[in-house]
């Protein structure tokens, strides 16, 4: 449940003349994602419209320039990074996401908790259709491979292969993932069903559950998702090595979009 995140992030992946548009309407894009899981009344969206707002701007002024410098790395280096440097750029990427959710947490716990019975009972049930909908995900090589595909073009039967074995030894960490997923859907559940306000570290626990903090996951998580970015990261490296020229220009100009749209994002007036 990283709605909000994810709604601002998807903008990134726009072109053209609807940069800026999307940009400064991501507010209605977020409400959006959320009204798939719950109905807001008037009230309730008004203060998830003014929330979401605050937390744009801070992400512009302070996250933006992270994302370019990311990228700038990336534009003169992917050829030739080390499987460390990877690791350590993934790394870097993951607890940036962590810590960037715990500074929309306090309103989303204040939003999810002044829920009534009813909101509650439908956000629950939307969270476990969803949760469960994944486990039965039957075209996970082919969103796999067209993902691939949207940069690099058309996979050759080898690069094909690689994604295959990926998906097939990250499948323990997929399985590991969704009963993860589902305990913390539990501790949401609990978390909602307190009547009196929450405490701080009640408040805590729960914007840790919905946005899945990986600083407080159990240990096994930690240690099956460190596992899971290697595989990714294995996978990159043995993928780099089979692009052709022109699959490599590919991803030169994948990256240079990213940084034009970012740049143009930064200064795009909320």
């Amino acid at each position: 449940m990283k709605k909000y995140l994810l709604a601002l992030f998807a903008v990134l992946t726009l072109s053209g003349c609807f940069y800026e548009t999307v940009y400064k309407n991501a507010d209605r894009l977020a409400l959006n994602r959320l009204e798939e899981l719950v109905e807001l009344n008037d009230e309730q969206t008004q203060f998830f419209l003014g929330s979401f707002s605050n937390f744009q701007v801070m992400h512009q002024k302070e996250h933006m320039p992270l994302y370019l410098r990311w990228l700038t790395v990336l534009e003169g280096n992917w050829r030739i990074l080390s499987y460390a440097q990877i690791v350590s750029l993934s790394e870097d990427m993951q607890t940036h996401w962590s810590d960037l959710s715990l500074s929309i947490s306090a309103p989303t716990t204040s939003l999810l908790h002044g829920l009534n019975t009813q909101q509650k009972a439908d956000f629950i049930a939307a969270l476990k259709k969803r949760a469960q909908e994944r486990t039965k995900n039957t075209e996970r090589l082919e969103r796999a491979l067209e993902r691939f595909e949207d940069i690099l073009g058309t996979l050759t039967p080898s690069q094909q292969k690689l994604v295959t074995q990926y998906l097939d030894d990250t499948e323990y960490y997929r399985e590991v993932w969704h009963l993860h997923t589902q305990k913390r859907i539990e501790k949401i559940e609990s978390l909602l069903a307190v009547e009196q306000a929450l405490n701080e570290q009640q408040k805590a626990l729960l914007g840790g559950y919905v946005f899945n903090s990986i600083h407080d996951a159990p240990s096994h998580i930690k240690r099956v998702r460190a596992q899971w970015i290697e595989k990714q990261v294995k996978l990159m490296l043995d993928l780099r090595e089979t692009l052709s020229l022109q699959q490599q220009d590919q991803v030169d100009q994948y990256i240079r979009k990213w940084t034009d749209v970012v740049k143009q994002l930064m200064d795009t007036k909320l």
